[in-house]
C-alpha cells in the first residue's frame, strides 16, 4: 500500500509496510450493493451557462450542492485543488487517526486494491488527513492535488462526496459529471461521515477513483468503515475517561495522610496508594498481592463478609499500624470489595520523605510558569517522560529553561531522592574533561589531590546526571562518553578499576544536532545514546500568553528582594513585551524585568522603564523606509521570485546563525525542503 505525503508544496509517494494481516473486527460492514449515476453532461453544461437544472432525476443533494457552488463563485473549470492547510495543523489529528484506524484501513484496502480505487480520510473541515492506495491511482490523484493538507470542501473544489457527507451528515456518492468542477468529472467518490461519541462531526471516510474503476461496493465499504471508526473512537473515549477517573482517584488517595488499600472478594489487592506500601514496609507493587500477606485473617472467606461498619485488622508486617476494613458492593454487580485504611498509632509518626523543593508541597514542575496551551503540552510530555528511566534530550534556544525542566524531571522521577549533578560541557577545559567527568586516582597528574577524587558520573550515583550543552563537547572527547553511557561503567584517570555507576541521563543543547551530524561535528553513535526521548522547549516568542505571567512573577519577586512595593505592569508595557521577539527568551525577560523594577522605583512599570532594545521594534518607520525584517531582501526594483526566495533563505540562516531547524520554521517550510532549496541555490551559483 502506498500513501501520499506532502513535503512543502509538493506531494511525495512512499510505500507503507503491510504489517500483520488481522481478521475483520466485529461490526465492520464489508460488501454490499452498487450505486452509479447516468451521464448528465448536457444538464451540467446548461446549469453552468444558465443556472437552471432541467433534469428532475438529478438527486436533490447534488442539485443543492451545485447551486451552493454557483452562489459561492466556485470556478467549474478549476484544474485542481489550490487550497492547502499547513501540515503542522493537521499532523496531530492525522497521527491520532493512523494509530486508531490502521486495522480498518488495511481491511478496506484489501477490498479495493484490485478495483483501481484509493482511500481518503478528511477531518470535519474537509482537510485531507491521509490518502493511500495502489501506486497507479495515487499518481492520478497527485495530478488533482488529492493528498494530505488539500482542502476538499465545496468552496475549494465544488461538489464531491467528501463535502456532501460533511455538509449533510449522511453517506454520499458522487459519480462523473455529478461533480461541479470539470477536472473531477472523470472520477467517482463515495464517503460516509464519522461522528464522535458525543455526536460531533469528526470527519469522513472516502473511497475514490476513476469512473472506469469498480465502484460497486464503495458506498457500503465507506459506511462500514465509518461505523467501525466510530466504535474505535467510543472505545478510546471510554478509555480516556477511565484513565482520568483513575488518575483523579489516585491523586485523591495519594494526597491523604493515611494508607489506602482496595481488596477484591478473592482477597487480592487491586489498588494501593504510595503511603500504604511504605507503611506495610513493602518495596514492590502491591497490586495483585494477596492481602493475607500483610493482615492476619482467614482467606478468602473473610474478604466476602458484609462489613457495613469498619472492623479492625491486625497488620502482621507492621504491628504498630492501626488498620480498619469496611466493605462495599460495586454498582450493578454482585462483587463485594473492601477498603482498608492504615494509620500510624500515636504517638509514633511515620518519617516523611525528604522535601524536594522550596514549596510546602512537592510540585516538581511548579517552578515552570505558563498558561499557554503549547507549554502545557510540553510540561505534560515532560511529566510522562519523568516516569521512564530512558535518556532524555532537551533542546531549545538559549534561555528557554532547559535546566529548569531537567531539575523538574529529576524531582518527578524515581531518582528524586538521589543527587542532581549538572555539568556544563561547554565550560570544561579540554585537558580536564576526563578527570572532571570520570574522576582521578591519587598521583594521576601534577596538582592532583593526594586522595584522588570521584568524577561527575560517580557523584550522580542513584540520581540524575545532567550534561548541559552536550553539543559543545569537543569531537575528539565525545568518544570517551560512549562506554560509560552504554555500560554504566567508568575508569578514573590513572586508575585500572572499573567502577559501576547507576544514574538517569538528561542532556541538553541549543544547537541543531542533525546539522552537526551532517557536518561531522557530532558523533552519530553518541547521538543515538542520548536521543532516546526528546523534548523541545519552545521559545518565548511562540508562547506569548506566558510573557505577562512570567514578567509579573519576577517583578513581584524582585520587588520583594528590594523591599519595595510592586506597582504593576501597564497595558502598553505589556503590549511591547508581547510584540518583542525575545532572542534571549525567559532569561532575557527576567533581566529586562530587573532593569524595569529598578527604573520604576516601586511605581507602575511603563514603556519608558523598559530596556531600549524592546522599543526598537515599536519605532515608526521613516518615510520611504522599510521594515527591519525586509532589510535582508533585495531592493524591490528586482521582482525575480527565485532571487527573492534565495535572499530570504540566506537572511534567515544568517539571523539564526546557521541553525537549519529554526530557519526552516521561520520560513514556514520543512527542514528537508530547506536543504533542497539550498542545493538548488548552490547549483545556480
Amino acid at each position: 500500500m502506498y500513501v501520499l505525503q506532502r513535503n512543502g508544496d509538493v506531494f511525495e509517494m512512499r510505500q507503507e509496510p503491510r504489517g500483520t494481516s488481522k481478521s475483520p473486527r466485529p461490526g465492520l460492514l464489508l460488501g454490499g450493493g452498487s450505486s452509479s449515476g447516468k451521464q448528465r453532461r448536457d444538464v451540467w453544461e446548461t446549469f453552468i451557462r444558465t443556472g437552471h437544472i432541467d433534469d428532475p432525476t438529478l438527486p436533490q443533494p447534488i442539485a443543492a450542492s451545485w447551486q451552493r457552488c454557483r452562489d459561492m463563485g466556485v470556478d467549474p473549470l478549476s484544474p485542481r485543488c489550490c487550497e492547502f492547510t499547513p501540515m503542522t495543523q493537521i499532523e496531530p489529528l492525522a497521527d491520532i487517526y493512523a494509530d486508531l484506524a490502521a486495522d480498518v484501513e488495511r481491511q478496506i484496502y484489501d477490498q479495493i486494491k484490485q478495483r483501481g480505487l484509493l482511500i481518503t480520510v478528511a477531518d470535519a473541515e474537509g482537510r485531507i488527513l491521509r490518502t493511500c492506495g495502489s501506486k497507479d491511482v495515487l499518481l492520478e490523484a497527485d495530478r488533482l492535488h488529492f493528498g494530505p493538507g488539500a482542502v476538499w470542501s465545496e468552496l475549494s473544489v465544488g461538489t464531491n462526496a467528501i463535502s456532501l457527507s460533511i455538509n449533510d451528515g449522511t453517506p454520499a456518492q458522487v459519480m462523473g459529471v455529478e461533480h461541479f468542477c470539470n477536472s473531477h468529472q472523470s472520477w467517482g467518490c463515495s464517503a460516509a461521515p464519522i461522528f464522535t461519541p458525543f455526536g460531533d462531526l469528526w470527519g469522513c471516510f472516502d473511497i475514490s477513483g476513476p469512473t472506469s474503476a469498480d465502484h460497486s461496493h464503495a458506498l457500503w465499504l465507506v459506511m462500514g468503515a465509518a461505523r467501525e471508526i466510530e466504535r474505535l473512537l467510543l472505545n478510546a473515549s471510554l478509555a480516556n475517561m477511565e484513565n482520568k477517573s483513575r488518575s483523579l482517584l489516585n491523586t485523591l488517595f495519594s494526597s491523604m495522610p493515611i494508607g489506602i488499600l482496595m481488596v477484591d472478594d478473592e482477597g487480592r489487592i487491586s489498588y494501593a496508594n504510595t503511603l500504604a506500601a511504605r507503611m506495610l514496609r513493602y518495596a514492590g507493587d502491591l497490586r495483585d498481592c494477596r492481602a493475607d500477606m500483610f493482615f492476619g485473617s482467614p482467606a478468602p472467606a473473610h474478604w466476602r463478609q458484609n462489613n457495613v461498619e469498619s472492623v479492625p485488622l491486625r497488620c502482621t508486617t507492621n504491628p504498630e499500624l492501626s488498620a480498619q476494613i469496611v466493605s462495599f458492593m460495586a454498582s450493578g454487580t454482585e462483587n463485594r470489595h473492601s477498603i482498608i485504611t492504615l494509620q500510624a498509632e500515636a504517638p509514633r509518626v511515620l518519617p516523611t520523605p525528604a522535601r524536594r523543593s522550596h514549596r510546602e508541597e512537592p510540585r516538581p514542575f511548579g517552578d515552570i510558569l505558563y498558561r499557554s496551551e503549547k507549554m502545557a503540552s510540553v510540561v505534560a510530555r515532560a511529566r510522562h517522560m519523568a516516569q521512564s528511566p530512558a535518556a532524555i534530550l532537551l533542546y531549545g534556544e538559549t534561555g528557554t529553561g532547559k535546566e529548569l525542566f531537567a531539575r523538574a524531571i529529576h524531582q518527578a522521577s524515581a531518582q528524586a531522592d538521589g543527587p542532581f549533578v549538572a555539568v556544563n560541557c561547554g565550560a570544561l577545559p579540554r585537558e580536564l574533561i576526563q578527570s572532571e567527568l570520570f574522576g582521578y586516582e591519587k598521583g594521576a597528574f601534577t596538582g592532583a589531590s593526594e586522595k584522588g577524587r570521584p568524577g561527575k558520573f560517580e557523584l550522580a550515583e542513584k540520581g540524575t546526571l545532567f550534561l548541559d550543552e552536550i553539543s559543545e563537547m569537543p569531537l575528539e572527547m565525545q568518544v570517551n562518553l560512549l562506554r560509560p553511557l552504554e555500560e554504566r561503567c567508568v575508569t578514573r584517570v590513572g586508575g585500572k578499576q572499573n567502577i559501576k555507576v547507576d544514574f538517569r541521563l538528561i542532556t541538553a543543547t541549543n544547537r541543531d544536532l542533525d546539522q552537526l551530524l551532517t557536518s561531522g561535528s557530532f558523533r552519530q553513535d553518541l547521538f543515538y545514546r542520548i536521543h532516546v526521548l526528546a523534548l523541545e522547549i519552545p521559545p518565548l516568542r511562540e508562547r506569548k500568553d506566558d510573557i505577562g505571567l512570567i514578567a509579573e512573577y519576577h517583578c513581584r519577586r524582585l520587588c520583594c528582594n528590594y523591599n519595595q512595593p510592586f506597582g504593576g505592569l501597564s497595558a502598553e508595557a505589556l503590549r511591547i513585551m508581547e510584540d518583542y521577539a525575545w532572542p534571549g527568551n525567559v532569561r532575557q525577560l527576567v533581566h529586562s524585568m530587573e532593569f524595569a523594577v529598578n527604573m520604576s522605583q516601586g511605581g507602575c512599570i511603563l514603556p519608558e522603564h523598559l530596556p531600549a532594545t524592546l522599543h526598537a521594534r515599536h519605532e515608526p518607520l521613516a518615510a520611504g523606509g522599510c521594515d527591519c525584517t525586509m532589510a535582508a531582501l533585495p531592493r524591490m526594483t528586482e521582482f525575480n521570485l527565485g532571487s527573492i526566495e534565495a535572499h530570504a533563505i540566506k537572511a534567515a540562516l544568517a539571523h539564526y546563525k546557521g541553525n537549519m531547524l529554526q530557519a526552516a520554521k521561520a520560513l514556514g517550510i520543512g527542514r528537508n525542503t530547506l536543504y533542497a532549496k539550498l542545493r538548488k541555490i548552490d547549483h545556480c551559483n
